[in-house]
C-alpha cells in the first residue's frame, strides 16, 4: 500500500487582485457554476499542493488500485463528499499518466472517502486491487 499524507490541506483560496473573496474549497464550489479562470486557479492550488517528492517517486502503477481519501477535521459540520470528491478529482487528473495509466475503471477500480476527526489532515491511500 502506498500513503500519501498532507497536513493542513487549505479550505479557501482568496481571489480578486484588489479585494481578495475567499473561495471554500468543495465540490459546490465549481458546481455552482463559478467563472472558468476561478475554477481553473482551484484546481492548479489543489494539485500544486497535491504534487509531493513522495508523489514524484512512486512511479506508474499498471495494475488495478483501490484509493481511500480520508479527510481529518476538527470541525463536525461539513460534508464528507464535497471536499473529497474535489480532491478526489485533482488527484486523479494529476495522477493519469504519471502515477496511473489512466484514471478510468480499468484501472481506478474503487474510490472511498472516510472522515476523522483530529488536526486537518488529508490522507490518500492507494492499495493494489
Amino acid at each position: 500500500m502506498i500513503t500519501l499524507v498532507y497536513d493542513n490541506p487549505p479550505t479557501f483560496i482568496e481571489i480578486g487582485k484588489v479585494k481578495k473573496r475567499k473561495i471554500y474549497l468543495g465540490y459546490n464550489a465549481i458546481y455552482a457554476g463559478i467563472h472558468y479562470s476561478v475554477r481553473q486557479k482551484i484546481v492548479q492550488e489543489l494539485k500544486e499542493f497535491i504534487w509531493c517528492p513522495e508523489f514524484a517517486k512512486i512511479g506508474l502503477i499498471e495494475k488495478p488500485v483501490k484509493i481511500k481519501f480520508i479527510y481529518r477535521r476538527n470541525l463536525k459540520n461539513w460534508d464528507l463528499d464535497n471536499k473529497c470528491s474535489l480532491w478526489a478529482k485533482c488527484f486523479l487528473d494529476l495522477a493519469k499518466g504519471q502515477m496511473f495509466i489512466d484514471d478510468n475503471v480499468k484501472y481506478v477500480k474503487e474510490l472511498t472517502f472516510c472522515y476523522e476527526e483530529g488536526d486537518d489532515r488529508l490522507t490518500i491511500e492507494i492499495a493494489e486491487v
